[in-house]
């Protein structure tokens, strides 16, 4: 049976398995492209010319066209090759002289296939794979996945070479079966980098570039979430560095954004084993903790905060936290904290404020930031 369908070279049998994996493999490459339009375009373009001829070279071979389908399975053929040289440039830098010794070896490639040149346009494979394989040893961030590729296609090459001047059906079979082998490797490698391309969006989305902590939009979000949970009691905290506009005018917004830095990280640090943390704008860091199911009290961890950010940084922190209620709404629990924050601003600053004792003084009311 497989001798029926893959003994021979361009078989149809060939084109029956592969067209499948192609269509999956233009339907990758088509979202990558969407993702990073340029840098994707010449794979997805391969991919795209690789699946239509494979395509017309099904239709030859039912309409009994042999001759054309042979043709454009010589076509799908270079596809497969060229796609496997853009990847590569996707995955590690070239050099000019590289990727034009590259594209000329993909245009004798064609040329020869096309004039049934087929041992040539098979050696001209090997030569491809051993060039990328060179370079490869001096990219080591590339996934494994490309070595494997690079190491199947010289051998299916071999493998054609000896087939042709053999002309045993055994090994056509054989070297056929690597052919789908190769696209199954190509999408695994396509479809890790959407999936990194997926996750990386997804945390640019939700966080902030400076200090690698969430943003406002993921806080406001994540905290409506944490509130709508029935008695699920939460604590805001607004913290804003003292004088920080003082600091980036004496010593420069570099060093601003180093402190910035740290301060993020020492309160992602305090809140982390209990909620989140977030950059709100400027210099206004915000968190939230559920400390239900925890020993440690909102004024400790607070405190801590104040008190690491003074000793550990050339500033200081003013602090305001408030304890969610079943009518407060998400954005006005944020509010309060605010509020408390700003009490600890007009009073001194690098201290902790919690909204309840401001009610308890009867300072809420007056406190409008």
């Amino acid at each position: 049976m497989f001798k029926d369908l893959l003994g021979v070279n361009f078989s149809a049998g060939t084109v029956f398995i592969a067209l499948p994996l192609s269509l999956i493999l233009l339907y990758v490459n088509h979202h990558l492209y969407l993702a990073r339009r340029k840098r994707y375009f010449p794979i997805t373009l391969c991919a795209l010319v690789l699946t239509v001829s494979q395509f017309i070279s099904l239709i030859a071979y039912v309409l009994g066209s042999t001759m054309v389908g042979e043709i454009f399975q010589k076509i799908s053929l270079t596809s497969i090759v060229t796609l496997i040289v853009f990847l590569t440039q996707v995955q590690w830098v070239q050099k000019r002289s590289e990727k034009i010794t590259l594209y000329c070896l993909v245009l004798i490639h064609l040329i020869f296939i096309l004039l049934d040149f087929l041992i040539f346009s098979n050696v001209i494979t090997i030569i491809i794979s051993l060039l990328l394989l060179n370079q490869l040893k001096v990219n080591v961030k590339a996934a494994i996945k490309t070595s494997i590729i690079l190491t199947i296609l010289p051998l299916q090459a071999i493998l054609n070479i000896v087939a042709i001047l053999t002309k045993s059906p055994d090994i056509w079979v054989l070297s056929n079966l690597f052919l789908p082998l190769i696209l199954l490797i190509i999408f695994a490698t396509l479809q890790d980098r959407l999936k990194l391309l997926l996750m990386n969006s997804y945390f640019a989305s939700v966080t902030d570039p400076l200090t690698g902590i969430f943003n406002k939009k993921h806080y406001h979000k994540q905290l409506q979430t944490e509130l709508n949970i029935p008695d699920n009691t939460l604590y805001a905290i607004f913290c804003d560095i003292d004088n920080f506009k003082n600091l980036n005018d004496s010593e420069g917004h570099n060093k601003g954004d180093e402190i910035l830095k740290k301060v993020a990280s020492i309160v992602q640090e305090e809140v982390g084993p209990y909620g989140i943390a977030a950059r709100y704008g400027g210099e206004e860091i915000v968190a939230y903790v559920n400390l239900e199911t925890n020993e440690k009290e909102i004024k400790t961890l607070t405190e801590n905060i104040r008190a690491r950010v003074h000793s550990e940084t050339i500033v200081t922190l003013s602090i305001g936290y408030a304890k969610s209620e079943p009518t407060v709404t998400y954005d006005h629990l944020v509010h309060l904290a605010d509020t408390a924050m700003y009490y600890s601003k007009q009073n001194g600053k690098n201290r902790v404020t919690a909204y309840d004792d401001m009610k308890i003084a009867g300072n809420a009311a007056s406190m409008v930031k």
